[in-house]
């Protein structure tokens, strides 16, 4: 069953890909609450986290409100999240902080665990790319899908380094009028 779940999530996460390549995806524009959305990536999780004895920390500004569609801005999240706890080793951290500023809405979603093999930084967010530490169920979807998400909605999204661990770094950009 574990298999055929694996290849359940594989064929919908590329008819995802695909649908965003041909723009055939209309995504929602609407306020999103921030607890509820980091509530509702978590909550998958939780059991796995507490296994682990991985902690999280998160906060965020209460002026701070995300726009757009909120069961894709999950989606990417979640991914983001996904990868980063695979990374951690028992009793890690996982930090998400939302931020507002004028220009754009930052999501920065950070762990403490060994970092991004700086060789694989450059190809992070490349459809079947496996990194040097990727997870050994890894198939180099969840990242790309998250990219082609965010980049959808008015976004972009970096990796880096934190010393120790990963860095994601997600800006949505505010319209202009």
């Amino acid at each position: 069953i574990k298999l055929l779940d694996k290849i359940e999530w594989l064929i919908q996460s590329l008819m995802k890909l695909a649908q965003i390549d041909a723009h055939s995806i209309k995504f929602n524009k609407e306020e999103i609450d921030c607890d509820e959305l980091i509530k509702k990536v978590i909550e998958p999780f939780e059991i796995y986290m507490d296994l682990k004895d991985i902690q999280l920390e998160y906060e965020h500004s209460k002026e701070t409100i995300l726009y757009g569609d909120k069961q894709w801005i999950l989606e990417a999240i979640s991914n983001i999240v996904k990868n980063c706890l695979e990374h951690l080793d028992v009793g890690g951290i996982l930090k998400i902080v939302i931020e507002d500023n004028p220009l754009y809405s930052e999501v920065i979603i950070q762990d403490n665990g060994k970092g991004i093999d700086p060789k694989d930084l450059p190809h992070l967010f490349e459809r079947f790319y496996k990194g040097q530490n990727s997870h050994q169920n890894s198939v180099g979807i969840g990242l790309a899908l998250s990219k082609k998400i965010i980049e959808s909605q008015n976004g972009i999204i970096t990796a880096e380094n934190s010393y120790p661990g990963a860095k994601f770094i997600i800006h949505f950009y505010k319209e202009t009028i």
